[in-house]
């Protein structure tokens, strides 16, 4: 608000007005990356996605987009389903593990909780092998205006190099570093964590999986597995390194 002086039949007189806020600028930050490349993490969904969380478990069927999650943290609406970049459906491969595990308790939609769940691999685009390059998968997610959220991303491959691409209206469009996964079993995985806020509330984070190289012509390919928001605690700009994983020491999360 600011004050004014005003002349009124010669007598000075102060007067209010309010001025609405500058609105704030887009965030989108990548803040950190973590690779499994081999072993088995599990990641503890209830403490890194306070605000929503989701798990794809695959299938054999190719299916066409949106892919609702498996199982995902009851009343969550962050996280969309998984569409397919490229392509025609997404589908998985029931027969193959990647290096993560996934924990939750007492929030999830159905069941409430479990411990150590096998996600049998990663929901990948139908186009394999030579066929996958530059097709793959992405996921939106909302955000909130008045304060900036952290996403963990849980994306993997097989053979094939993956590129991430965030896009969110106003912030600048973020376009990682290859990351390569082995032809390996278990699957190789990386761990992305992104901060991000945006200017309006209609606007979400698009997030877009795409593989760009290929070393198996007939079963290369870029995944997701899951995904969970937060918001971080006063001070915390990002969940990192270990505790991206849900391995690091237990914090207490402002809810929704």
């Amino acid at each position: 608000m600011t004050y004014a002086r005003t002349m009124l039949g010669g007598i000075a007189v102060a007067t209010l007005a309010l001025v609405a806020p500058a609105t704030s600028a887009a965030i989108l930050t990548l803040d950190s990356i973590t690779r499994v490349n081999s072993g088995t993490t599990t990641v503890d969904l209830t403490n890194t996605g306070t605000t929503d969380w989701a798990y794809w478990s695959t299938t054999g069927t190719g299916l066409a987009s949106p892919v609702v999650p498996n199982n995902e943290k009851l009343g969550g609406t962050a996280i969309s389903g998984a569409s397919n970049v490229g392509g025609t459906t997404l589908r998985g491969s029931a027969s193959s593990a990647t290096t993560l595990r996934y924990s939750y308790t007492g929030d999830g939609t159905s069941p409430t909780s479990a411990a150590g769940v096998n996600a049998n691999g990663l929901l990948f685009n139908s186009d394999l092998g030579t066929s996958a390059v530059n097709k793959g998968v992405s996921v939106t997610l909302a955000g909130d205006t008045a304060v900036t959220r952290t996403a963990n991303l849980y994306f993997g491959g097989f053979a094939a190099t993956g590129v991430l691409t965030l896009t969110l209206n106003g912030a600048t469009t973020i376009v990682d570093a290859p990351q390569v996964f082995a032809n390996s079993s278990p699957k190789g995985m990386a761990v992305f964590v992104i901060s991000y806020r945006p200017d309006n509330v209609s606007d979400v984070l698009t997030a877009s999986w795409v593989a760009t190289a290929v070393t198996d012509v007939t079963f290369s390919h870029v995944g997701i597995q899951a995904v969970t928001v937060q918001v971080p605690e006063p001070g915390t700009l990002a969940v990192v390194g270990v505790a991206a994983l849900g391995l690091g020491r237990r914090r207490r999360h402002a809810g929704r």
